[in-house]
């Protein structure tokens, strides 16, 4: 047995499979043109040697980590145009062990698993291996974030390369960063000052626990760069606490989004904690909104798969049919590339139920079963994501109709994150399923309290509305539904929904102004009007707002 300590370069040939139904020829032929010209010729020019073929796939060893970066570039820089070759590298330092069969070494399965996050046509390097380049060499780098890793028990930071006719973007590629200002108060007492320490930790803190954004404390660090900043204002007076928070654009800093929280300071502790909640929900909501245009100038082909899930989500921000279908498009191709993501998994399961949802489709047998083992797999391998179980309950209660299995999953999301806000939709559609109908407003109260502005408002006026239809407010619907209807005038949804609310309201001229306004506009689902699961009294509210429903 012999030991020894190399740099391990993991290489997968973008679409093999795929490539070897359409043509089988080709595929041979593809990995024929790596192993003789394009990939392993180059490898033996920088010290390279190869430790294993795998079909599509190889593992190398290269004696340093300039030559394996070398090697990478000059490897995926000649492969740019290339009509059908598409590689992700990824790479690592590890000891091995060989003997006369084989070798083994955990550094192999990292570098394996780095290689799955690399974007197609470029490279994923590990900190470690990053951390021992020139500066000169780093400054090639992004930092594309900390990943947790299949089966790596401790998450890893990890560095990412392109070729730099795909790198067109200022920043292009490079992890979204938000750096955190220290928290200025008034007036300039300790017990202020306090408050406004905590407050200022608490959104660090909260803000390292996202995945795929770098984080820094700008108060102790003014010099690294980031993309976004953070500044808050503490005023207390009396038993009253106002915070004033700002996004800014660091390039030319403007100010893209603020928000003003106010709270009873008399508990100091619960003031903060309900600040940190707030804030942090629009924070993410905003950075997420905002990030889009870091990689707008690539093609999903182009996204490694980390990547591919912030456009994807990036995209349902948008709130509209065209937008979802890119976005589950962009899902679809990360799925392609990592099989077993349990987060891209998730994602796509849950933009396949929304469109059955707002599809009004009959339920599907397979596609019931399909969505069950991809949610089931993601809470497997992420249980401590609130978002997964979040996702699973949705699916459970909207699809199965399993309200059991719905509020477990609530319990558990809200125990990983107490202040998960996408909890609060659900939790207030099953109230209303189960008649609790002051229960439920008591949610969408708290959605409203918590978010300063929000992307979905005109969705939740519509859910809020078919609420208060069940509950036989229908002046209430009325008014919640003329409102949303005046927001989104092109929404044919949320007309036919108006129509029925007015006319429920004694409203005609309301429900004549709706009926017009839908019959003026193609039928098609509404990203606004998802079927909601409704006792059977209630059913009515579904079918009068049925994508092909005639007005009321």
């Amino acid at each position: 047995m012999r030991r020894r300590l190399t740099i391990l370069m993991c290489a997968d040939l973008v679409g093999y499979s795929a490539l070897m139904g359409r043509d089988e020829a080709l595929a041979v032929k593809s990995v024929q043109e790596l192993k003789r010209e394009r990939l392993e010729p180059v490898a033996a020019n920088h010290g390279g040697e190869v430790l294993k073929r795998m079909g599509d796939g190889w593992i190398l060893s290269f004696p340093g980590v300039e030559a394996a970066l070398n090697c990478a570039e000059e490897v995926q820089s000649a492969l740019v145009d290339h009509d059908t070759i598409k590689l992700r590298i990824g790479c690592h330092i590890g000891e091995i062990v060989e003997d006369d069969d084989d070798f083994y070494g955990a550094g192999v399965n990292i570098a394996q698993r780095i290689e799955t996050e690399a974007p197609p046509g470029g490279l994923m390097m590990s900190e470690d291996l990053f951390r021992q380049l020139s500066e000169a060499r780093q400054k090639e780098l992004s930092d594309a974030g900390v990943f947790r890793l299949k089966n790596i028990a401790a998450p890893m930071r990890l560095y990412q390369w392109r070729p730099a006719n795909l790198v067109t973007a200022p920043d292009a590629g490079a992890l979204p960063s938000i750096g955190f200002d220290a928290v200025t108060c008034a007036p300039d007492t300790e017990d202020a000052r306090a408050v406004a320490e905590d407050i200022h930790d608490g959104l660090i803190q909260h803000s390292m626990k996202r995945t795929g954004v770098k984080t820094v404390n700008t108060a102790a660090d003014p010099r690294t760069p980031t993309v976004f900043l953070v500044r808050g204002r503490l005023r207390m007076a009396g038993s009253r606490g106002r915070f004033n928070l700002s996004l800014i654009l660091r390039e030319d800093m403007s100010t893209i989004w603020s928000g003003t929280y106010e709270g009873d300071t008399t508990d100091v502790f619960a003031f903060t904690d309900d600040i940190l909640r707030r804030a942090e929900v629009d924070i993410r909501m905003q950075t997420i909104r905002h990030d889009g245009d870091r990689l707008a100038h690539l093609k999903d082909d182009q996204l490694s798969v980390s990547e591919l899930r912030a456009r994807s989500a990036q995209l349902f921000f948008n709130q509209d049919i065209d937008s979802w279908k890119r976005g589950l498009a962009a899902l679809d191709r990360a799925v392609a590339l990592s099989p077993r993501d349990p987060m891209a998994l998730a994602m796509r399961a849950q933009q396949l139920l929304n469109r059955w949802s707002i599809e009004f489709a009959d339920p599907d047998p397979a596609l019931q079963a399909s969505l069950a083992r991809d949610f089931d797999f993601a809470v497997e391998e992420m249980p401590h994501s609130d978002y997964v179980f979040w996702a699973r309950g949705g699916f459970r209660f909207r699809m199965l109709g399993d309200v059991a299995a719905a509020k477990f999953d609530v319990a558990r999301s809200l125990e990983i994150n107490p202040g998960f806000l996408g909890v609060i939709e659900l939790q207030a559609a099953i109230a209303l399923f189960e008649k609790r109908f002051d229960e439920a407003r008591e949610y969408l109260a708290g959605y409203t309290l918590s978010a300063t502005e929000d992307p979905f408002k005109v969705f939740r006026l519509a859910f809020a509305t078919r609420l208060e239809l069940c509950a036989g407010d229908f002046e209430r619907a009325a008014q919640l539904a003329t409102e949303a209807a005046y927001l989104n005038p092109g929404d044919r949804g949320l007309h036919l929904l108006r129509a029925l609310a007015c006319d429920k309201a004694g409203d005609t001229t309301g429900r004549d102004a709706s009926r017009n306004a839908a019959a003026a506009i193609e039928k098609g689902p509404s990203v606004t009007m998802q079927r909601l699961r409704l006792p059977d009294a209630f059913q009515w509210v579904n079918d009068a707002t049925h994508p092909m429903a005639d007005p009321v």
